[in-house]
C-alpha cells in the first residue's frame, strides 16, 4: 500500500513539475504562486500540497513565504535540483 501511495505521489509531482517547465519563464523568473497550481492543474489544493512536498524535499523547488498573508501564501522558485529536471521533461538530458 505504501508504495501506491508513493507512486501516486510521485505521479503528481511529476505533473506540477511538468507544468512548472511549461512555464519556466515565469517560474525562473519571479516565481509562481503555489495558489495558481490546483486550477491550472485540475487538483485538489491537497494534492497540489502533497506534490510540491515531495518536490520541495528533493530539492527541485522552493517555497517562499509572502509576508503576513493569512492564510500562509508561498511562491514556488527553482531549487538547486530544477535544472536537472527541467532538462530531463523538456528531453535536453544527457540521454535526450
Amino acid at each position: 500500500m505504501a508504495d501506491e501511495d508513493k507512486a501516486r505521489v510521485e505521479q503528481k509531482a511529476r505533473r506540477v513539475a511538468e507544468w512548472l517547465a511549461e512555464n519556466r519563464s515565469e517560474f525562473e523568473g519571479g516565481g509562481i504562486g503555489e495558489d495558481k497550481l490546483a486550477p491550472a492543474l485540475g487538483m485538489e489544493s491537497d494534492e497540489i500540497r502533497e506534490a510540491i512536498d515531495h518536490l520541495e524535499e528533493r530539492e527541485d523547488v522552493v517555497r517562499l513565504p509572502q509576508a503576513l498573508t493569512i492564510p500562509p501564501q508561498f511562491k514556488l522558485k527553482p531549487g538547486r535540483g530544477w535544472p536537472e529536471v527541467r532538462d530531463e521533461i523538456l528531453g535536453k538530458g544527457a540521454g535526450g
